[in-house]
């Protein structure tokens, strides 16, 4: 076993290249037929359909959403060979699309606003490309279509019990980046994404007429003393170089404007980088509403909800990655991030059973560059036949890496 040869590589671009209109095509179908998480029946039944045309082998779950598929070489064992799992994400946002597009959203109020029809057109590029060499690999590539990745916990967690990952030396995925222009990717070993929790309050004060404050206690005012302790109290108890960030984004009590409520719901995210940091938060949390509420004599209950922890990309993948960009777009294109995002994303999930990275993908135009999340959102479609190469060319190298080590570790092991 050796090194990939070079019209390997060379082949399997032909391949992506040729089916540029056909992946263009399958993303706006994608795109024009969102579904929100838990509800990918049809997207699910469409790239079942689809991956079984390549003659891969499919496992979907037997709840309709999400799904693994294997491209198997021909005496594959599992014993002797490695496995690949490449990654993507299928839901889609409760988001009203603005975009006026031939293939906007056909489904009021659901839209793709986070790339992931990009996502699945892009692996599935990856997956046409590689079984067109099937004869050649030297182990198996998996293809993971994961559903509820906005959702919490996220669907990743369903998706490694149903086995995605089990027998994978390897897991691969990339995310749309619309701050970086198609032709650029970026790559960042170490810490990549934040951990995300969620809180709920829910302050319990005495409600009464508005002119006579004196004979209530106001839950309202109490919830505004806690937002503020709790804006002010990260950076006072946690190391300031490690970054943490809280965010209300609810605050809902009371019903006409003379009356005060019996008691206030105020909910938010919380985003963490280190460990010890994510679990230092509860504690933190009891303390400062439990004072806050002492001193103005409410009680409160609060509801704490974890989410994915922070992805950490291994290093070698990185480097595979930050390799495989400037071999096909110029070094110059490779942007080395310096900074987590503090974004949440529940592939950390596979990252926990096997080794893994994600990278981010180019795909702004030249026009106005509209984030993640946004009704506008939107990609230049030459992004797709880039991130499927480069997702093609790190699999077949980690393949002949990961193959090359297993022949050697049995060597030693007959010696």
């Amino acid at each position: 076993m050796t090194a990939p040869p070079e019209n390997l590589f060379e082949r399997v671009e032909k391949r992506i290249l040729a089916q540029n209109h056909d992946l263009i095509d399958f993303r706006r179908y994608l795109h024009a037929h969102p579904e929100l998480s838990q509800r990918e029946f049809q997207t699910t039944q469409t790239i079942r359909e689809r991956l079984e045309g390549l003659g891969l082998s499919v496992h979907a779950r037997a709840e309709g959403t999400g799904l693994y598929a294997d491209l198997v070489p021909p005496d594959f064992d599992p014993e002797l060979h490695p496995t690949i799992a490449i990654r993507s994400d299928i839901d889609a946002l409760p988001i009203l699309e603005l975009n006026e597009v031939p293939y906007a959203s056909r489904h009021k109020g659901v839209m793709h606003a986070c790339g992931h029809d990009v996502h699945m057109a892009t692996v599935f590029g990856t997956g046409m490309g590689l079984a067109a060499v099937r004869e050649s690999l030297p182990g198996r590539i998996r293809l993971i279509y994961q559903h509820a990745e906005e959702s919490i916990p996220g669907g990743a967690m369903d998706m490694v019990a149903f086995g995605a990952v089990d027998g994978a030396d390897a897991v691969l995925a990339l995310h749309c980046d619309p701050e970086l222009p198609v032709g650029q990717i970026g790559v960042k070993p170490g810490a990549f994404t934040a951990a995300f929790d969620l809180f709920e309050f829910k302050i319990i004060g005495k409600g009464g007429h508005g002119a006579r404050p004196h004979q209530c206690i106001d839950p309202i005012f109490v919830a505004t003393q806690l937002a503020t302790a709790l804006y002010q109290a990260f950076g006072r108890n946690f190391d300031s170089r490690i970054p943490m960030v809280l965010t209300i984004g609810t605050i809902q009590g009371g019903t006409v404007s003379n009356v005060i409520p019996e008691e206030v719901h105020m909910s938010g995210s919380i985003r963490t980088i280190s460990a010890e940091g994510r679990d230092g938060v509860e504690p933190l949390l009891r303390r400062i509403a439990g004072g806050v509420c002492m001193t103005h004599g409410a009680s409160y209950e609060l509801r704490l909800e974890r989410g994915a922890p922070g992805i950490v990309n291994d290093p070698a993948i990185t480097t595979i990655y930050a390799e495989v960009g400037a071999a096909m777009l110029g070094d110059e294109n490779v942007f080395r991030i310096p900074l987590p995002s503090m974004g949440g994303e529940d592939f950390s999930y596979y990252l926990e059973r096997t080794p893994g990275a994600m990278f981010r993908l180019g795909t702004a135009d030249g026009g106005p560059r509209h984030p993640l999340h946004s009704p506008h959102f939107d990609i230049d479609e030459r992004a797709i036949t880039i991130g499927a190469r480069i997702l093609a060319r790190s699999a077949i190298r980690l393949l002949f890496e990961h193959a090359i080590r297993m022949k050697t570790d049995r060597l030693v092991e007959t010696v």
